[in-house]
């Protein structure tokens, strides 16, 4: 073959048509009767299922992820970053409501703006679209085809001059051999065709004994194919075979850009679904004389469009109730009176709505009949930072600027659109509570992010808190204030660093003109309505210390990064020590002796070596439930991350940060003379001897190595100096 044929040949593979007779869509249903006799909800459910899942862990606890979330269509652009929760109710939702006869609940997200409702929907539509044009996902409607004349000849209803009158099927018929196309705009299932009488007999053997869903049994045709349908049957000489003649089976695709099967229907005081009787259109005058008498109608908007497929409703409670009254009725009722027509529909309803317009709709008497045909799902703002500092790092990259992001920009941002977000915390355990009582905002923010607690706690309550943090999470204080609903947005976090990006003549994006914009926010209480909750003690919706230890979050890490460059604190040798540490205990606790690997002689576990790190660190409990602690520690690290090999760096950072801190007082003084020299060099200040520079070089390229610039590096090495050079305890914001 050319290699023009080649490209033609692919080319009309590619644009194949996905055209069927009847009988052809039958051997399909034979084939695959599972796939083929599911409903809407069903096939959203085994979308889900067809990009498969994985089990993650928050907070110490198991939780499944659905991977369509993570955008793998579209190469991870644009993911949903978090929200495990509300991916589990809707699939649960699809599993409960898919075996319903009539039309399922309503599933409804609600939260406060900007916690990404809308994502979540979109990216299940556009898995929706993926999937249907894979096999798995393959969807079939129907046509009424009826031939010209030429193949036909037009008698009363039905010819019978023509050879083509003995055809199986007009299905493949092409376009000079077609008088009308009567499309079917609600994508009616080709199984309602089956006269409803003997449907489940026919499936069942059909189907070889698979079991026949209640709503293939109970639905039929809607009344314009009702029509088409009984009136061919009627004028036919040969009963129903002939009849399936005219029906032209398609696969179709799913696409919210084309609006088959996928609609987000924005508020509108305007109907949802509409209806014009069909008698200016040519293709009526075309069809069989059998069919011209007949009242046709075709059925338009929102609803239509969306049969068999999705449609959200946006900000569905902005619109007056009189307006989705209809929707209650339609959800109860399983149908949608259009008083000409009543239509049912196989559509999975989802909407979004803010709080506040929800608790709005409960003060109406319309909501006790709508709540009972709903499911609500919250979907709150993000606790844990480290998805928080996701969401921004997602969306610089969508973004493709070429700025430059100095270290720390994404996490000090994360770590203040938390701490807006989280409430003091309060359990029924009056001695618990009186201790979580004491919590500040930034060590709750803390908790939820990385699991730590302050080193004040005694190692049995930290262990107790960690237990119950699923039963923190989302507190309410009232029907709008609550954990996750108030606070920065998403959006406000991307505003901020957006005019960080771009108000400011500087080469990179600066955590410090981070902070003047968001103290220009805490200036706007008139727009930011959460900068008006009182504050409460430990720093709850206390804006000024929020911003204080949002600082103080900062100058940690900018601190950590400083020591590191400088190399005056010799990390391998602080983790040798742990490493030695955890090994005496790990054979202490199992009563087992060591080998030691020079002499490979084996020894007691030594009670002294252990005792000595302990001093070192000041430990307040007893050493027993230290020992056990860390043990438990490992063990818990195994749980979470079974495949990965234990890291002490992670599990024991409280302990490394405590043997960092010792060392950093006794060289403060070498550090401070370093930074100024490196000053100096990299400000072109003044010459430094030569044998100094190789040092400052040494810094200058770890510094580079972290992200930094040589301009970003000037600023943190000014900053620390100005600020944080003196012999400072970091306790009140380190990440005990």
């Amino acid at each position: 073959m050319t290699q023009q044929g080649t490209f033609e040949a692919k080319l009309d593979s590619a644009f194949k048509r996905n055209v069927f007779s009847f009988s052809q869509y039958l051997d399909m249903v034979r084939g695959d009767p599972r796939r083929r006799m599911r409903n809407t909800l069903e096939y959203i459910r085994d979308c889900m299922d067809y990009f498969g899942s994985t089990i993650i862990v928050r907070n110490s606890i198991k939780i499944k992820r659905f991977n369509l979330f993570d955008a793998p269509f579209d190469d991870g652009k644009d993911p949903l970053i978090g929200q495990e929760e509300a991916q589990n109710s809707f699939y649960s939702f699809l599993e409960s409501q898919g075996s319903k006869a009539k039309s399922p609940k309503i599933f409804i997200m609600h939260g406060p703006n900007g916690s990404a409702k809308s994502t979540f929907f979109r990216l299940i539509m556009r898995a929706m679209e993926v999937y249907s044009r894979t096999e798995d996902g393959a969807l079939y409607r129907f046509n009424w085809i009826f031939p010209s004349g030429a193949v036909l000849p037009r008698g009363i209803g039905f010819g019978h001059g023509s050879d083509h009158s003995r055809m199986e099927s007009y299905a493949h018929l092409d376009g000079t051999a077609i008088d009308a196309l009567l499309p079917d705009e609600l994508k009616d299932h080709p199984l309602f065709l089956l006269p409803i009488e003997k449907r489940g007999e026919l499936l069942e053997e059909l189907s070889g004994g698979t079991r026949v869903p209640e709503w293939l049994l109970t639905g039929d045709l809607n009344p314009k194919n009702r029509q088409v349908f009984d009136s061919l049957f009627k004028s036919s000489t040969s009963g129903i075979l002939e009849v399936y003649k005219y029906v032209q089976i398609e696969r179709y695709f799913l696409s919210r850009r084309y609006r088959q099967g996928l609609i987000i229907s924005e508020p509108k005081m305007a109907a949802d679904a509409h209806i014009r009787q069909l008698t200016s259109d040519r293709s009526i005058a075309m069809l069989p004389p059998a069919l011209q008498n007949l009242e046709l109608y075709k059925y338009f908007g929102d609803l239509i469009d969306a049969n068999r497929g999705l449609i959200e409703f946006a900000d569905l409670f902005k619109k007056p109730v009189e307006s989705f009254k209809y929707l209650i009725n339609t959800l109860e009722m399983g149908y949608l009176n259009m008083d000409v027509a009543i239509l049912q529909f196989d559509t999975c309803f989802t909407a979004t709505v803010n709080d506040r317009q929800l608790l709005a709709f409960t003060d109406t008497g319309d909501f006790a009949s709508f709540e009972g045909r709903s499911e609500f799902v919250k979907m709150p703002y993000l606790l844990d930072y480290n998805l928080e500092k996701e969401i921004h790092s997602k969306f610089l990259f969508s973004r493709g600027d070429n700025v430059t992001i100095a270290p720390h920009v994404l996490e000090t941002l994360a770590i203040w659109s938390v701490m807006t977000r989280v409430v003091k915390p309060q359990v029924e355990n009056e001695e618990l509570n009186g201790i979580l009582s004491e919590l500040t905002v930034y060590e709750k923010a803390m908790l939820y992010g990385n699991g730590d607690l302050p080193s004040r706690y005694p190692l049995k309550i930290s262990q107790q808190i960690r237990s119950i943090v699923a039963e923190l999470k989302y507190q309410k204080l009232s029907n709008i204030i609550y954990e996750g609903g108030i606070g920065a947005s998403p959006r406000l976090v991307r505003s901020i660093l957006l005019k960080a990006m771009t108000n400011y003549d500087v080469s990179y994006v600066s955590v410090l003109n981070i902070f003047v914009e968001i103290e220009k926010v805490m200036r706007d209480k008139n727009t930011y309505e959460f900068l008006n909750y009182p504050g409460q003690e430990g720093g709850f919706h206390d804006y000024e210390a929020i911003m204080d230890a949002t600082r103080g979050h900062w100058e940690n890490l900018i601190s950590a990064d400083l020591w590191d460059a400088a190399g005056l604190i010799q990390t391998d040798r602080l983790m040798e020590s742990l490493n030695n540490y955890i090994n005496v205990v790990i054979h202490y606790v199992k009563n087992e002796k060591i080998k030691n690997e020079v002499t490979g002689v084996y020894h007691e576990a030594s009670e002294s070596a252990m005792s000595d790190f302990e001093k070192e660190l000041d430990i307040e409990d007893e050493p027993h439930d230290f020992r056990s602690n860390c043990i438990s520690r490992i063990g818990a690290f195994k749980i979470d991350f079974p495949d990965e090999n234990p890291d002490y760096s992670r599990i024991f950072a409280v302990e490394l940060q405590k043997m960092a801190r010792k060392s950093h007082i006794t060289r403060q003084t070498q550090l401070v003379r370093l930074l100024e020299s490196v000053i100096s060099v990299l400000g072109e200040q003044a010459k430094i001897p030569q044998e100094k520079m190789e040092r400052i070089d040494t810094f200058k390229e770890s510094m580079l190595s972290k992200g930094y610039t040589v301009e970003s590096t000037l600023e943190v090495l000014d900053y620390y100096l100005r600020n944080l050079s003196g012999e400072r305890s970091s306790d009140s914001h380190t990440k005990s």
